[in-house]
Parts: C-alpha cells; structure tokens; sequence
C-alpha cells in the first residue's frame, strides 16, 4: 500500500522516514521532506497555497532538471524543484545504450539511481505540481502552479522535455488507451502474438517494431519515408521473418469503436488506400517541446525549441533551459544530463550574483 507525502505529493512506498503528528503516522519520500515537516507541521496539513521565494526554480523532472537539482545542491542554493512527475520519458525507455558507467540499463534502473542521488545523497526542496505560467517581476520571476501555488525567484531552468507527437487523424483519440499508444513499455505484454502496427522510421519506431517481433507479433511498420534510425538496430529488425515495412506511406485513419481493429493507409503522393487488420497501433512519430508556461517569454526556433546559448541562457535574462526542450543538437539522455549540470552553474552564479546586487543597494 502506498500512501503520499504530505510536503511533496511523492507516493512513498516504504516506511523508513515517518513521524507520529497528533496521533498519525505520516511518511516520507526521504529524510529532507521529513525534516521539512517537522519544521511546521500544520503548514503542510492545512492545504494552504504556499509562497516562497528562492535562490533558483528547476522546472521538470526528467534527467537534465534531476541533474540541474543536483547541481543546485553542490552549490548550497535554496532551491526547488516543480515537476508534474519524476523521470520524464527516460522511464519509459526499456533500454538506454553507452550512457557512461553503464553498456546497458533500463529507463527505470537509471531513474531510480537519479531518484535516490536527489532525495537521499543532494537533497532539494521539490513539489509534484505543474507550473502553469512563468511572469516576469521587478525581482526576477513568479510562477503560479495548477495547485495554486506561487514561487518568486531571481533564476529559473526549463527542462520540461518533450511530449509525443500526435498523428491527428479520425480514430486516434477515441482509441487512445484502446489499442492506441505512444508508450510502448506498458502495453507490450498485452499485444503477444498479435498483429499489430508500428508508425515511425527513427530509432523509436525501430525499436518499438522490434521488441514486438520478439514477443511474436506480426509487425508492420509505416514510415512517412526511408527509415532512418541507427543502422545496426534497422539490420536487426529487417533480419526478423514477422515483419512487414511500408516505406513512403502516410496513415488515413485508425478503425475500431471500442478497440483498434485495423489502420488505413496509402502511399503518399496519391495511390490506392489499403486497411491493415491489426489490434494495435504504436505511434512512434516524434515529440513536441513542452514550452506552454514560458513560450509568451523567450525566443524560439520554428520546431518550437528554445534558443539557448554555450551556458544554457535564453533569450531572457535569468531564465535557462536544458534537455530535450531545447534547440541543443542530439536528444539523449546523456546530452541532456550534461546540459542540466551546465545550466545549473550558470543559473547558480546569476542567482548569487543577483543577490548580491540587491545587498549593495
């Protein structure tokens, strides 16, 4: 049985932080949100909004803002951390190739080792909330958060990643979750020996295709073009016997009333439309940026990314970004660590600096 952390709004499963408050037992994710507690009891009880300032403001919880909260801590900077959930799209990556330390580990290997590095080895202030909207003050920033809460500081680091891209055609929302999905970890099982359809050429569609081959699926895989994922990983999947590939091909609509029964397709360019008879449909397409709460503040690219310079700065003063959000080259999880580290040091020493700006007046 889980139960939530009163400070943070984690699920704790386990009971090694407690404390007996008025006859409860409440428990914790780790001993930082414990002692946090136990500072003001009634403040975490009550519910009310919270208004703090800090130092900095980390804004997403996937690999780069989990490494910029870590940095934080190195540095001894009042921080926080506001994400809607920990680990981002790493987690749901059954296998993370080279990153160093590691030939092979899994999206939820690797988060759990950035989890226990944040909660119990650096600790940060953090809250599982959404920020809404980031405004500009005369002291720096405010962001107000779906729970009603508002944060002041002279720093903030973007790092909310990406979400999937949508294929938006007839069928595809009303069969989400019905044999529709974009998250191949959680429904792999439920497809096994099945025959069912991959749509996307890159390194996520190939590898989507080729986990379900393995589990004895027949695969098609559709691709808007040539597929252009890793070489190796595209030889693996062409060497098994279950699979089929549509190159140059473009998707109609996803057929079904309460679950997916097959995917219309033709070729691009003109042609005669053909149903697949498949019970699933992966969409492996790409992703879109997450910029919602900052994208009426800093300059963009035409993806959508945000420009950021050599120390992760935008295009405004004060505010930094790092990870898949932004217009960096590579989308790795590597790259993205690397980037929240960077931008850390960076905000960490506009933040002092700032600070010591409003002293000397």
């Amino acid at each position: 049985m889980t139960v939530t952390d009163p400070v943070c709004g984690m699920d704790v499963y386990d009971t090694r932080w407690t404390v007996v408050h008025e006859s409860r037992m409440y428990a914790f994710c780790s001993e930082g949100c414990r002692a946090l507690f136990l500072q003001d009891p009634t403040a975490h009880l009550s519910h009310e909004r919270e208004k703090k300032h800090y130092d900095l403001v980390i804004i997403g919880g996937g690999p780069a803002g989990l490494t910029a909260a870590v940095y934080a801590s190195l540095q001894h900077l009042h921080a926080l951390l506001l994400t809607k959930d920990l680990g981002g799209q790493a987690v749901d990556t059954t296998k993370i190739k080279n990153y160093m330390g590691y030939d092979l580990i899994t999206g939820p290997e690797l988060l759990g080792k950035f989890r226990d590095q944040l909660l119990t080895q650096k600790y940060i202030e953090h809250r599982l909330d959404e920020v809404l909207r980031v405004e500009q003050t005369q002291e720096g920033f405010a962001m107000q958060t779906r729970n009603g809460c508002r944060y002041e500081t002279p720093a903030v680091i973007v790092a909310t990643g990406m979400h999937q891209r949508r294929l938006d055609v007839p069928g595809e929302r009303r069969l989400q979750r019905r044999g529709v999905s974009y998250r191949l970890v959680h429904e792999l099982e439920q497809y096994q020996e099945h025959s069912v359809a991959v749509v996307g050429g890159g390194n996520s569609g190939i590898e989507a295709a080729t986990e379900l081959s393995r589990i004895g699926c027949d695969v098609t895989l559709v691709s808007t073009g040539p597929l252009t994922g890793d070489a190796d990983e595209i030889e693996q999947f062409m060497s098994s016997a279950n699979v089929v590939v549509l190159t140059d091909h473009e998707v109609v609509a996803i057929d079904g009333e309460d679950q997916v029964t097959g995917l219309r397709v033709r070729p691009r360019g003109g042609g005669e439309e053909r149903r697949l008879d498949v019970t699933a449909v992966f969409i492996e397409i790409g992703f879109m940026p997450n910029i919602d709460c900052v994208a009426h503040l800093v300059r963009r690219n035409r993806h959508g990314e945000i420009e950021t310079g050599h120390d992760c700065s935008t295009s405004v003063q004060g505010i930094f970004a790092a990870g898949d959000v932004t217009n960096g080259y590579g989308k790795r999880i590597i790259i993205a660590t690397g980037e929240g580290a960077r931008a850390a040091l960076a905000a960490g020493a506009y933040a002092r600096a700032r600070t010591a700006q409003y002293k000397d007046r």
